[in-house]
């Protein structure tokens, strides 16, 4: 929610896509995303991003049926990962995507000319949540995103989730997006279980924390501070940890504008 549902609510519980509009039928809405996150090898980034960049361009130019964005770290733990997205679908329609790989030869063009220069890769999917998210239909003017990112305790009950999705109802019912923020739920599917939530920004001052904060929000509407901290703490219970990242789009690595 702009700078808050993920910044509030990682401050108060501890702590690339453009995404669709919202539809009217979220059962009919493609929620999926496939995201690789690779690693240059240290001190190849310049040679990594003069191939990757022309890779990029030449996918493109074989009328790939996917778009790509780019995303690199502007404030994080791992500055040098770059992250690349695309989405939405749906399941049956990763097999076209596998087909149209192996005809056109797009990973072994990567693999012949960028994954020299590459230390290591990460592969995910990522199940976005619409309906209990406030997200633009147009996302043109946001350049960066910050995304919270919160790992499930093995232990996790539906005390977590059941909180998030009330934080979400209230959200939406009384009127926070409107107000100039921004959330959107996901979920990622391969590797450890983790819940994330990002938020759009124009630039740096589009960070700041909004007037009146989420707390102060949802204190509001729910009557008292105790009432808002219980829903909050009810969140936390399922997580073991979690940290903040903000990203930026990389246009020359991407194939979409």
């Amino acid at each position: 929610m702009k700078t808050t549902f993920s910044a509030l609510v990682a401050i108060a519980i501890l702590t690339v896509t453009p995404f669709a509009a919202l539809a009217d039928s979220h059962e009919k809405t493609p929620v999926l995303d496939d995201v690789w996150l690779v690693l240059p090898k240290q001190g190849m980034g310049a040679e990594f991003f003069e191939a990757a960049e022309a890779h990029m361009k030449w996918r493109a130019e074989q009328d790939e049926s996917r778009d790509w964005q780019a995303y690199t770290v502007v404030l994080g733990d791992n500055p040098n990962i770059v992250m690349f997205r695309s989405g939405l679908f749906d399941w049956p329609d990763m097999d076209g995507f596998v087909a149209e790989d192996g005809a056109k030869g797009f990973g072994a063009h990567w693999n012949e000319n960028v994954d020299p220069y590459v230390d290591h890769y990460h592969h995910y999917f990522e199940r976005m949540d619409f309906k209990n998210s406030y997200w633009p239909e147009e996302e043109t003017d946001f350049r960066y995103y910050g995304v919270t990112t919160w790992v499930w305790k093995e232990d996790a009950g539906n005390e977590s989730t059941e909180a998030r999705k009330k934080l979400s109802k209230l959200a939406l019912e009384n009127g926070w997006g409107e107000q100039g923020n921004n959330w959107l739920w996901h979920t990622r599917i391969g590797g450890k279980p983790e819940l994330r939530i990002v938020s759009g920004f124009e630039d740096f001052a589009d960070m700041a924390a909004p007037e009146p904060s989420f707390f102060e929000f949802l204190t509001e509407h729910l009557g008292s501070e105790e009432a808002a901290g219980e829903i909050f703490d009810a969140f936390n219970s399922g997580f073991k940890s979690s940290d903040y990242t903000v990203w930026a789009r990389n246009p020359s690595l991407s194939t979409a504008d």
